[in-house]
């Protein structure tokens, strides 16, 4: 597998840049940020998702999946907004855009039967009209801080179709602070659609006068839903949509952590910004009594693209989002990212150096893992670098790939607040062959655990330009489960340090240790049943190349040392174990070192 390694200069802090989600902010840009109110810090505005320049408030991660969650943090103010223009009525009705739609269903929108291709048409309609913004709520909503906004609650026992005790129930988000603009929802029942009108009843408000000032018309900001995991009669809350394209859900008795978005476009793009798109208007379709899945339906606008998504979502120990999308090019896009993941990474025991804390790691994921077409597993430990580094790895007809959270032991994150070793893991796996394309980790500089700063997405290898339809479909995976077949051993610790010498001499040599576990290494005990292997990206000496057992995992370590002098630019390295006859043992092991 091919991986091309992009860096960029090193981001100054004090030169007003913000980490916003997959992003940067730098000065003068149009950005968004990436957080939530029942999202481990999703902001908004345009984005479900953390960002830089907002205090933190964990209590949505530490808290259980159901209910209203706090927001972890706001995002920048300027959330990719600097070019939207106010519009008109009749813009705002183009982009399905409208300011009163809410939980009773409207009987007066009576249309004719929905189905996909009648999206498909709708968002293919759209794409040949000029993009509009979505409409803005008050100013005094939007110039609530993310806390007071998390104070604004749904009555859960005003959830859509509590009253008919169906599987499945929603409960709606209110709109302010970065929540900027409403969406539209609709119901499909039989076949036809009614729109869910806006009651401001439904939602406990911190004081009667705020209550008094919320237009009657208002909207949503968004939605959760809810479905019994584990207890029969509790509902839990299983998949939440909130901000720009941005998704997430869980498995049972998981916390919410990383985020799904329907499209990413131009992510670490420096000179004019990453652009978010919308969901503008969301089709939830009546479940009936008995169903095990929910299908919902989705228009997503920007200014340079529009697409009709479908999601049907089967809640269980494992939760999965099937999405399909049929996308209509305004523009020519340059780097257009499908099925992208949105995470954050602080600290884990690969961190050279990290925030004065006494928690051993914080971190929603650890590591990347990509199933190639040729048959290789690929685990690559995330790290937050000290300048932006965009990562490509070639992923021709990908079977597989996703952001893990492998490490599952209270005792290495000791926190009893953010419970980061409930996280779960988000495997994408795509419908049929995508073709030919890489994919692209984003890893961004972060010195606070409100800021999402890592991104994972497909991108085609052929241009996109303006006028194509383009069509994809996948499965998301949210679980604990591991992505990795049993057969082969996989890595579950990756740690880096300075290597130790003799009183009063330099360090100057990095020790890598790599503990794989799992496939045949268990049964494995004599020293010539395993080989390391090692190789750099270029000519670098590695010393001290060595594989042991490892008693206290029933696994075993690969260590070896890397001068420091080898690292006057970072260095790409692979690793794995094989047998005696030099086959793999287990999956492939990538990292990207650099400079302590």
């Amino acid at each position: 597998m091919r991986i091309l390694s992009i860096q960029t200069r090193r981001i100054a802090r004090c030169a007003g840049v913000l980490l916003l989600g997959a992003g940067l902010v730098l000065p003068g840009l149009a950005v968004a940020a990436d957080a939530s109110t029942a999202h481990t810090g999703q902001a908004a505005g345009s984005s479900q998702g953390k960002s830089a320049g907002a205090s933190a408030q964990k209590n949505d991660t530490a808290a259980k999946p159901d209910g209203d969650k706090a927001d972890k943090a706001g995002a920048a103010s300027g959330n990719k907004k600097k070019n939207e223009q106010k519009k008109s009525d009749q813009s705002a009705n183009d982009n399905g855009q409208s300011n009163g739609q809410n939980k009773s269903t409207d009987e007066s929108d009576n249309s004719a039967p929905f189905s996909y291709d009648q999206l498909i048409d709708r968002a293919k309609a759209l794409s040949k009209k000029d993009y509009h913004a979505p409409a803005k709520v008050p100013q005094f909503l939007t110039s609530l801080s993310a806390d007071q906004r998390s104070r604004i609650t749904f009555k859960r026992d005003d959830a859509l179709w509590h009253d008919q005790k169906l599987p499945f129930q929603v409960m709606f988000y209110h709109p302010g602070s970065y929540y900027d603009h409403a969406v539209t929802i609709h119901v499909i029942k039989d076949g036809k659609t009614r729109a869910v009108k806006f009651d401001k009843n439904d939602f406990n408000y911190p004081s009667d006068a705020l209550k008094k000032k919320v237009p009657d018309d208002l909207g949503y900001a968004g939605f959760k839903l809810l479905h019994a995991l584990g207890d029969p009669n509790k509902m839990d809350e299983v998949v939440s949509f909130l901000g720009a394209s941005y998704f997430r859900a869980l498995g049972a008795n998981e916390h919410y952590g990383l985020s799904a978005r329907g499209l990413a476009i131009d992510t670490g793009n420096t000179n004019k910004g990453e652009e978010f798109p919308n969901f503008t208007q969301f089709w939830l379709v009546d479940p009936g009594a008995k169903s095990k899945q929910m299908t919902l339906y989705a228009l997503l606008d920007s200014p340079s693209v529009t697409g009709a998504y479908k999601f049907v979502i089967t809640p269980g120990k494992a939760t999965h989002t099937h999405v399909e999308e049929t996308l209509f090019t305004r523009k020519d896009i340059a780097k257009l990212g499908i099925a992208p993941l949105t995470s954050m990474f602080t600290w884990g025991e690969n961190s050279l150096a990290r925030l004065k804390d006494y928690r051993p790691e914080a971190h929603d994921s650890d590591g990347m893992v990509i199933s190639s077409a040729n048959g290789e597993w690929l685990w690559r430990p995330l790290v937050n670098p000290q300048k932006l580094w965009m990562n490509q790895f070639d992923a021709n007809d990908v079977r597989g790939f996703g952001l893990m959270q492998r490490d599952r032991k209270f005792d290495h994150y000791q926190d009893l607040n953010y419970e980061y070793e409930k996280r779960p893991n988000a495997w994408v796996t795509p419908d049929g062959d995508w073709g030919k394309g890489h994919l692209e980790l984003v890893e961004i500089p972060s010195d606070s655990e409100v800021n999402d700063n890592i991104s994972l997405y497909w991108v085609p290898a052929a241009p996109v330009k303006a006028g194509q339809r383009l069509h994809f479909a996948y499965d998301i995976k949210w679980s604990s489960d591991l992505a990795v077949p049993n057969s082969l051993g996989h890595t579950v610790a990756t740690r880096v340090g300075m290597a130790a010498v003799k009183p009063g001499q330099q360090k100057n040599q990095v020790r890598v240790a790599i503990d794989f576990v799992g496939g045949e290494l268990s049964k494995l005990t004599d020293a010539n049943s395993v080989q390391p292997k090692v190789n750099a990206s270029r000519d670098v000496t590695l010393n001290n190349i060595k594989a042991v057992r490892n008693p206290h995992t029933g696994g075993w370590r690969l260590t070896f040392l890397v001068p420091t002098s080898a690292l006057d630019k970072p260095l790409e390295l692979r690793a794995y174990l094989a047998d005696a006859n030099g086959g793999g043992l287990t999956e492939t092991w990538s990292y990207l070192l650099a400079t302590p």
